[in-house]
């Protein structure tokens, strides 16, 4: 049921945009001054349901997501994913849920539409209009077809203000920052002939944004990026070597394990390495620490 429901692709089920409705519809008073327009789905917001008041059916599905720890985590998204997450009340940037009511984020939502980060950011680069002025009466086309579309009475203000929210986001999920994967490199294709595959060093977490969740997290999550980038000093030439692990009594008490790297080339010497008592012995450790030491 949870797997299903956190399914948030068009091909998403019926009964969870049902369950959507349900959730929504039952939250405590805390949560009253949240419009029906802003509250999406309490897995990727910072507001809650009232849980007494839901079908038995859904309290355990929600139950079942809490005592697993389920949240959103991953090294990095893609920008797709980031923009398909709530503006309003966004899970990972508390600060969005002080100015939800404020003048232009009812304006934001009433008359722009804004529902997403996607949304957000497609009204704030309407700055970027040919002719836009930073001025109430604008005429570029962008605020032309506003005024003429909507009742928001400051075109500019809107733009800039999205903008604005936006810059609040963490790092992680902001999609003005650099992300990995603006220059991850494209995973080459094996040829059928080469029995070795080459290391998939990206970190960013493709799919949709219901591949972002996960179970059985622990500890604080991290909204940073990491720093994987890789300047023109640090990138090397592509060295081919090949790595494995072993042991003898492989699963007993006696067990001894070690790992081999070898370079066909002859710019670096052949390896031997046994593991120390202090790592459990196996096939397994001895292939993880050869491709650590390689």
């Amino acid at each position: 049921w949870l797997q299903s429901y956190l399914d948030l692709t068009p091909d998403r089920a019926t009964w969870a945009y049902v369950a959507d409705a349900i959730i929504a519809h039952h939250i405590p008073k805390m949560y009253e001054n949240i419009d029906e327009f802003s509250r999406i789905n309490i897995f990727l917001q910072s507001w809650n349901t009232d849980l007494k008041n839901l079908p038995e059916d859904i309290k355990k599905m929600i139950d079942v997501a809490k005592k697993n720890n389920l949240r959103l985590e991953g090294l990095a998204f893609p920008r797709s994913t980031i923009r398909q997450m709530p503006i309003w009340l966004h899970c990972k940037e508390k600060k969005l849920r002080s100015i939800h009511n404020n003048k232009l984020c009812k304006c934001l939502r009433e008359n722009h539409k804004v529902r997403t980060v996607g949304d957000a950011e497609d009204l704030a680069n309407q700055r970027y209009t040919n002719r836009h002025t930073n001025r109430r009466n604008c005429r570029c086309a962008a605020c032309s077809a506003i005024r003429n579309t909507t009742d928001c009475p400051h075109p500019n203000k809107c733009m800039t203000k999205a903008h604005d929210i936006i810059k609040l986001l963490p790092p992680k999920w902001n999609p003005l920052s650099r992300l990995p994967e603006d220059y991850e490199p494209v995973p080459t294709e094996q040829s059928e002939r080469r029995t070795a595959n080459t290391f998939n060093s990206r970190v960013t977490t493709h799919g949709d944004l219901s591949d972002a969740f996960r179970i059985f997290t622990e500890g604080e999550a991290c909204e940073d990026l990491p720093d994987t980038e890789q300047d023109a000093q640090t990138i090397h030439q592509d060295i081919e070597v090949y790595t494995d692990g072993s042991c003898v009594h492989n699963g007993t008490d006696e067990a001894s394990a070690g790992a081999g790297i070898h370079f066909p080339g002859e710019e670096f010497p052949d390896c031997a390495i046994k593991l120390p008592t202090s790592i459990k012995q196996s096939n397994q450790t001895g292939e993880i620490i050869g491709i650590k030491e390689a």
